[in-house]
């Protein structure tokens, strides 16, 4: 099951648009409806975590909601919304590795590969740090990019749909996207040689 076939999506944009004015109103009935959606990403996010992780996908999901709730909403649509939530989770995931590396105080830098991070295979908090950094190097010189590699592996979607959110047609998305994971490879390759 596809993780946007839970809920209409037509319903979602629907409860966004009437409730734009009214914040309280939109994260009341926002919820529930997309709960669900956001709890796939999560689960997809903890896949790629080793067991060490104390978060749980729905401590993952709960706390997402919180932090996007304090913010003004602004979502035109479903898949905007499920990627802005995706990109909160991933942060949460990059804080909670950066404070449990701290408290371990080093710990080596173990090798990450490109296909370990699509298929989502469970990688180490190294690790998480070295997509996230290279993430946000990619983002500097190219932050189509970066958010395309985001919304495809941290949210779940698909290519079609990060197109949208983007604003990009499916042909222009495959090519960045084909030189995004190109480009991620190299950098996690460079780092594997350190």
């Amino acid at each position: 099951m596809d993780i946007h076939d839970t809920v209409d999506s037509h319903e979602v944009t629907r409860v966004l648009k009437e409730l734009q004015d009214r914040p309280q109103l939109l994260r009341e009935r926002l919820f529930p409806l997309i709960y669900d959606s956001m709890k796939q990403i999560a689960r997809r996010q903890m896949r790629a975590e080793r067991s060490e992780h104390t978060l749980q996908p729905t401590a993952l999901v709960h706390e997402a909601y919180i932090r996007l709730a304090s913010a003004d909403p602004d979502w035109q649509s479903r898949t905007h919304f499920l990627a802005c939530a995706s990109n909160v989770m991933r942060q949460i995931l990059v804080d909670s590795a950066r404070k449990r590396i701290s408290r371990k105080r080093g710990g080596g830098i173990a090798p990450v590969t490109v296909d370990d991070f699509m298929a989502a295979k469970p990688v180490n908090l190294e690790d998480i740090l070295a997509i996230d950094m290279a993430l946000e190097r990619l983002k500097e010189v190219d932050p189509v990019k970066a958010e395309l590699l985001h919304l495809k592996f941290f949210g779940g979607l698909t290519l079609a749909e990060s197109a949208g959110v983007l604003g990009l047609g499916l042909t222009s998305a495959k090519e960045h996207f084909r030189l995004a994971k190109a480009w991620l490879g190299r950098e996690l390759s460079k780092r594997r040689n350190l």
